[in-house]
């Protein structure tokens, strides 16, 4: 079953007296429980297309489908809850709301959405377990290590059961010890959704595409399959 697709997406910026292709009709599909890795080096326009893919930019032609749902024909505030409802997203930087602690960190997703929380105790015991966060939730986010920062990222992007896991860099800004306990952990969270749920990667990082179904390369904006 195909949970995403998108097709001949373009992104353009104006530099100066020239135009910047970012991404050049990028066109992809993700079947539901598949694990897609995109890489390729800085600048190639990798993590453009996944905020494309996540409709967090609107590209200059092309569309983006998720659950049979065009992100791009969508209202602002409707595509803010169908986001929220249906998209995990990991960013490179964390951004964490420094003010809340690891906990509310987490369950900010479930609560912007108006969602009962105690309905999702099972879920948040289970993240807080395999993500070893037990001993930091009471802490804010500049008392966290790096990786404690990332772990608590992708714990509030799984809280509300996404159908489809967006992850731009996740171990790029981490030593290597941190950055291969993140690869592990998020490519066993894959395995351990089962079917329940797609990923998206962008990645420099081998270790973690090695673990995934699918590798798409990046280069001047074409994305095409890894050889």
């Amino acid at each position: 079953m195909t949970v995403f697709s998108c097709e001949a997406l373009i992104k353009q910026y104006k530099l100066s007296d020239h135009v910047v292709t970012a991404v050049n009709r990028a066109t992809f599909s993700v079947e539901k429980g598949e694990f897609v890795a995109i890489m390729g080096e800085s600048g190639s326009g990798k993590s453009t297309l996944l905020n494309l893919c996540a409709g967090l930019d609107r590209p200059e032609s092309g569309s983006v489908t998720l659950l049979g749902k065009s992100l791009f024909q969508m209202k602002p505030d409707e595509l803010c809850r169908f986001r929220g409802k249906h998209m995990g997203i990991v960013f490179q930087d964390h951004r964490l709301v420094p003010y809340l602690t690891a906990l509310e960190n987490i369950l900010l997703p479930l609560s912007a959405a108006g969602r009962d929380i105690s309905g999702y105790k099972t879920r948040l015991e289970y993240l807080i377990n395999r993500l070893s966060l037990g001993d930091r939730l009471h802490h804010l986010p500049r008392e966290l290590s790096g990786g404690q920062q990332q772990r608590v990222a992708l714990a509030r992007a799984l809280i509300h059961f996404p159908m489809i896991l967006f992850a731009d860099e996740p171990t790029g800004n981490l030593d290597r010890e941190s950055a291969d306990h993140v690869a592990e952990l998020l490519t066993e969270l894959q395995k351990e959704e089962g079917e329940s749920q797609a990923t998206i990667v962008v990645t420099h990082d081998e270790r973690l595409a090695a673990h995934a179904h699918r590798v798409l390369i990046m280069k001047d904006g074409e994305l095409t399959p890894a050889k």
